[in-house]
């Protein structure tokens, strides 16, 4: 059975949530004001209550998994881990989506609000003369939800070693004949290179390509996780296992110590690949959660996906194009043209 939890206001029990830009929880009915350490000690107090904790378990078996503040069904796809009652707009977390194997080690708060991240889109969208009327309509925009993607992160090293035919192409001339000389070579580089931190989103439904344009994230600011931080977005819990996911950040760590290599063979005019050898050991891996604003919009019957970082305000997406504004465009631009043509063969002195 599906336990949910919500963060309630310390002063009148209304439902609270979290200010990224404040760094604190806030409640808008009578302006309250927590910090972290406010909620944790008053969550301590409750469990120090033992009336009160089999009141809280009997209601859940009772209820099952409904909104604590409306007593409505609560609907949420299977990884929901947090999400918002459509009833009375109440947050809800969902407890055993975050327990056990499920519960994350650190989290990244978000650092901008919903509104940075509506501007933020609005800015994709400016000056594109192609785009589709009513595509960046306020409808559209106000389905930006503010939501906790799952992440692995891998920490790892790597014996790597790469050796590639290079050349070096030298030239030089006389009076009268220009010389070219190249030389061949045989360059090998090898070390241990050291990967903190190699990111792969840890949900099926978000588009990788999309997570991979929004980094870097700086894990610098992961700090441990706490429920709390949840209060006001959506969270999903991760359906890709870690070995799974490794598989991607792998081919990543390969890929990037193949460049460093290569970028260490300087002064050559051409490197060709021919051997390379990628020994990596795991040394860590973590379990976190990281912002992200994310907006779909259906056009023409395809769904366009943008995301923007919630620590670090990058947006992106793909822009679709109106084939009506092109065409437009396409023959405006042909009559502009056409009409300085004629222009310069009338000054040229052309009749017809």
């Amino acid at each position: 059975m599906e336990k949910v939890l919500d963060e309630k206001c310390l002063n009148c029990g209304a439902q609270i949530t979290y200010n990224p830009k404040k760094k604190l929880f806030t409640c808008e009915y009578c302006g309250g004001k927590f910090t972290l350490e406010d909620i944790k000690k008053s969550k301590e107090k409750v469990h120090k209550t033992d009336n009160l904790t089999r009141e809280f378990s009997k209601m859940e078996d009772m209820e099952g998994y409904v909104c604590k503040n409306c007593g409505a069904a609560i609907i949420s796809l299977d990884n929901i881990s947090s999400t918002t009652c459509l009833y009375c707009k109440s947050n809800a977390i969902i407890k055993n989506r975050l327990s056990g194997i499920y519960k994350p080690d650190s989290i990244i708060p978000f650092k901008f609000l919903k509104e940075d991240a509506i501007l933020a889109f609005k800015a994709l969208c400016k000056g594109r003369l192609l785009l589709p009327s009513g595509f960046n309509d306020t409808k559209n925009i106000s389905d930006m939800e503010g939501l906790y993607v799952p992440f692995w992160l891998y920490d790892c090293k790597n014996t790597a070693y790469l050796k590639c035919d290079a050349t070096r192409v030298s030239s030089w001339m006389d009076s009268r004949y220009v010389y070219t000389k190249t030389d061949y070579y045989k360059v090998e580089r090898g070390g241990i290179l050291n990967f903190e931190s190699v990111p792969n989103d840890a949900a099926t439904r978000f588009d990788d390509e999309i997570m991979n344009a929004i980094e870097p994230f700086d894990y610098k600011d992961l700090i441990n996780f706490e429920t709390s931080y949840l209060a006001g977005f959506l969270s999903e819990k991760y359906d890709v296992e870690m070995s799974d996911a490794y598989i991607n950040a792998k081919t990543r760590i390969e890929s990037d110590s193949t460049n460093y290599l290569r970028s260490e063979m300087k002064g050559y005019t051409s490197l060709i690949n021919k051997e390379k050898k990628n020994d990596i050991e795991v040394n860590k891996t973590k379990y976190v959660l990281l912002p992200v604003y994310v907006l779909n919009i259906k056009y023409k019957d395809k769904i366009y996906h943008f995301a923007m970082n919630g620590q670090t305000k990058k947006m992106v997406g793909e822009i679709p194009v109106s084939k009506i504004k092109l065409l437009i465009l396409s023959l405006v631009s042909f009559c502009f043209s056409f009409g300085i043509i004629l222009l310069i063969f009338k000054l040229m002195g052309y009749r017809w």
